[in-house]
């Protein structure tokens, strides 16, 4: 392959690995290939490293969906039902136990086993 060269800066841009990229709103790739600019860290992708950003991105989106439900009151407990698409995607069948963890003043973890 050529040598690729940062336009703005004249030097020739290194093959290195993006800690993070998000490239669609949302979607937060790890350790992606990039060539990059050691002076200024700008960077770019070639066509074969956006071809594989892109199947990476679309992997993570066909399990990514979210619903929104209110909660309920059943007796002394508030109760959020489980929506049918995510309890056939987890394979969550009666008598299954879930683990709840609060991550902060508005977020829980949920984790099924």
């Amino acid at each position: 392959m050529k040598k690729l060269m940062h336009l703005r800066c004249n030097v020739e841009m290194k093959k290195g690995l993006l800690t993070t990229y998000e490239h669609e709103p949302g979607i937060v790739l790890r350790d992606v290939e990039a060539y990059i600019c050691p002076k200024c860290k700008d960077y770019i992708f070639t066509e074969r490293q956006m071809e594989k950003i892109e199947k990476r991105t679309e992997a993570i989106k066909v399990h990514t969906f979210a619903f929104e439900r209110k909660f309920t009151i059943s007796g002394r407990s508030l109760v959020l039902n489980i929506p049918e698409d995510i309890r056939r995607h987890m394979k969550i069948a009666k008598g299954k136990k879930a683990r709840i963890v609060p991550l902060d003043d508005s977020k829980f973890m949920v984790e099924v086993f």
